[in-house]
Protein backbone atom coordinates (compact mmCIF):
# COMPACT_ATOMS: atom_id res chain seq x y z
CA UNK A 1 0.00 0.00 0.00
CA UNK A 2 3.05 2.51 0.64
CA UNK A 3 3.98 1.84 -2.75
CA UNK A 4 0.67 2.95 -4.05
CA UNK A 5 -0.16 5.79 -2.12
CA UNK A 6 3.72 7.60 -4.03
CA UNK A 7 2.62 6.32 -7.63
CA UNK A 8 1.38 9.28 -9.75
CA UNK A 9 -2.55 9.77 -9.61
CA UNK A 10 -2.84 10.44 -13.39
CA UNK A 11 -0.78 11.04 -16.74
CA UNK A 12 -1.30 13.85 -19.42
CA UNK A 13 0.55 12.27 -22.62
CA UNK A 14 1.53 14.46 -25.49
CA UNK A 15 -1.03 17.59 -24.46
CA UNK A 16 -3.42 14.93 -25.90
CA UNK A 17 -4.72 12.23 -23.44
CA UNK A 18 -5.97 12.04 -20.02
CA UNK A 19 -5.02 8.47 -18.30
CA UNK A 20 -6.55 8.05 -14.67
CA UNK A 21 -7.44 4.60 -13.63
CA UNK A 22 -11.13 5.55 -12.95
CA UNK A 23 -12.63 8.32 -14.69
CA UNK A 24 -13.34 12.27 -14.37
CA UNK A 25 -14.71 14.24 -11.40
CA UNK A 26 -17.35 17.23 -11.41
CA UNK A 27 -14.39 18.78 -8.98
CA UNK A 28 -11.89 18.73 -12.11
CA UNK A 29 -11.95 22.20 -13.36
CA UNK A 30 -8.33 22.20 -15.11
CA UNK A 31 -5.69 19.61 -15.62
CA UNK A 32 -3.43 21.87 -13.44
CA UNK A 33 -5.68 21.35 -10.05
CA UNK A 34 -4.52 17.51 -10.33
CA UNK A 35 -1.28 18.83 -8.68
CA UNK A 36 -3.55 20.54 -5.89
CA UNK A 37 -4.08 16.80 -4.77
CA UNK A 38 -2.15 15.37 -1.54
CA UNK A 39 -1.34 12.12 -3.45
CA UNK A 40 0.43 10.33 -0.25
CA UNK A 41 -1.94 8.62 2.24
CA UNK A 42 -5.39 6.91 2.32
CA UNK A 43 -7.52 8.36 -0.42
CA UNK A 44 -10.87 9.75 0.93
CA UNK A 45 -13.98 8.57 0.07
CA UNK A 46 -15.00 11.51 -1.93
CA UNK A 47 -13.39 14.46 -3.80
CA UNK A 48 -11.49 14.62 -7.06
CA UNK A 49 -8.88 12.30 -5.50
CA UNK A 50 -11.86 9.79 -5.08
CA UNK A 51 -13.17 10.48 -7.97
CA UNK A 52 -10.20 9.99 -10.61
CA UNK A 53 -9.72 6.54 -9.19
CA UNK A 54 -12.99 5.55 -8.96
CA UNK A 55 -15.73 7.25 -11.19
CA UNK A 56 -17.32 5.24 -13.97
CA UNK A 57 -18.75 6.17 -17.38
CA UNK A 58 -22.79 5.61 -17.26
CA UNK A 59 -24.18 2.83 -19.80
CA UNK A 60 -24.86 4.07 -23.22
CA UNK A 61 -28.86 3.83 -22.02
CA UNK A 62 -28.66 6.32 -19.03
CA UNK A 63 -25.46 8.72 -20.47
CA UNK A 64 -26.89 10.65 -22.60
CA UNK A 65 -29.63 11.76 -20.01
CA UNK A 66 -27.91 12.46 -17.13
CA UNK A 67 -24.54 14.44 -16.50
CA UNK A 68 -23.46 13.04 -12.58
CA UNK A 69 -24.99 10.20 -11.11
CA UNK A 70 -24.36 8.39 -7.50
CA UNK A 71 -21.73 5.94 -8.01
CA UNK A 72 -22.83 1.75 -7.01
CA UNK A 73 -19.36 1.56 -5.48
CA UNK A 74 -20.75 4.00 -2.97
CA UNK A 75 -17.88 6.91 -3.38
CA UNK A 76 -17.06 8.86 -6.53
CA UNK A 77 -19.59 9.38 -9.30
CA UNK A 78 -21.15 7.88 -12.24
CA UNK A 79 -20.75 10.56 -15.52
CA UNK A 80 -22.65 10.94 -18.30
CA UNK A 81 -21.42 11.95 -21.83
CA UNK A 82 -21.80 15.56 -21.50
CA UNK A 83 -19.65 15.50 -18.68
CA UNK A 84 -16.70 13.64 -20.40
CA UNK A 85 -17.18 16.27 -23.35
CA UNK A 86 -16.27 19.28 -21.72
CA UNK A 87 -13.81 17.64 -19.77
CA UNK A 88 -12.20 16.89 -23.41
CA UNK A 89 -12.58 20.03 -24.78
Amino acid sequence: MEVFDHMPIAAHINGKYLCVHGGISPDLHTLDSINSIDRIGEVPMNGMHCDLLWSDPMDETQGHKKEWAPNPRECAFQFGEKPLRKMME
